[in-house]
């Protein structure tokens, strides 16, 4: 039966495929970087040519019914510098397929952002796939697999958007204590998240509440280390351009993290961050002007706290 299943939702697929125009996109991005490290052991300043990011990816929507389509994504990362360190030419990104139907939600099935990543947006994370994307320091910045995901309809509620993602740990072998989650991961929703976004355009207000529960993240404080956690971020901008202050936008983020269970040797581990940024688009010019400030604090019992700072400026034409 299960053989039977699998070859029928092969098949819709491949129809799906043959139906749809699907659009190739993508961007390569590089950037000369001069970098100051101010490392806990020593100082490191070093010139750097980087990939930011880019990318190739199809996306498509096919409409099934009126109110129905099919939607996929498909997207990799590439290493536009040649760095030795990427082991694949191609490193995945968002890769889902799923339904969306009109006027009320979509529905997908993959590997994609989680929601709580996606509440830090353009005005909470302006350096994003830069070397000062918060990705490097902030727990939370996550792509998540075996995922299933529902978002509602922006329209359908006046700006106001409910998300919801199950991830599935597909894993009855392992207990997961030492990694933040007491017991196995063989269940459905063994990770959670969540997000409740608000955009007004009309007053120039945009507003996230979100939270994980039991999502693995690295926590920047360890060296990276990741660990199953339950975490909250809270994000907001406001557009100054509604009371004259034209090109001018404000953006803010606070988050805490911590593990879902207790952990042998790392008690009372606990991160909180957060991120002031400010863009300034001069006039009618293609011209924008950035600043952004983003602090990371790591405690537990066993250790003195760990504080990675991080500021920078920018300019975008």
């Amino acid at each position: 039966m299960k053989k039977l299943l699998l070859a029928a939702t092969v098949a819709a697929m491949g129809v799906s495929a043959a139906q749809a125009a699907p659009t190739l996109y993508g961007k390569i991005s590089v950037s000369v970087d001069q970098i100051q490290n101010d490392d806990f052991e020593k100082d490191q300043d070093a010139t750097e040519l980087n990939s930011n990011a880019s990318r190739i990816g199809v996306k498509g929507e096919e409409k099934l019914t009126e109110n129905v389509s099919a939607v996929y994504v498909a997207e990799w990362e590439i290493s536009a510098d040649g760095d030795e360190n990427d082991a694949q030419t191609f490193k995945k990104r968002n890769l889902f397929g799923g339904l969306k139907f009109e006027n009320v939600g979509t529905l997908k099935a993959g590997f994609f952002d989680s929601y709580f990543k996606n509440a830090a947006g353009k005005y909470q994370d302006i350096f994003n796939d830069h070397t000062l994307d918060i990705t490097n320091m902030m727990y939370g910045e996550d792509r998540l697999k075996n995922s299933i995901g529902f978002e509602t309809d922006k329209k359908m509620l006046g700006g106001l958007q409910f998300n919801i993602l199950a991830q599935q740990g597909e894993d009855a072998t392992k207990d997961y204590a030492t990694s933040g989650q007491k017991g196995k991961r063989d269940g459905f929703g063994d990770s959670i998240s969540t997000s409740l976004t608000y955009d007004n355009k009309d007053v120039g207000i945009a507003l996230a509440l979100a939270g994980n529960f039991g999502v693995e993240g690295k926590y920047a404080g360890l060296d990276g280390k990741k660990l199953y956690s339950d975490a909250v971020r809270v994000t907001g901008s406001y557009d100054f351009s509604k009371i004259g202050a034209n090109g001018l936008v404000l953006g803010a983020l606070y988050q805490q993290a911590e593990p879902t269970d207790d952990i042998n040797g790392l008690e009372g581990l606990e991160e909180k961050a957060w991120l002031l940024s400010s863009t300034y688009k001069v006039g009618n010019t293609p011209w924008v002007v950035k600043a952004q400030y983003q602090t990371a604090e790591t405690t537990a019992d066993a250790f003195n706290d760990i504080t990675i700072d991080q500021y920078g400026i920018g300019v975008d034409y």
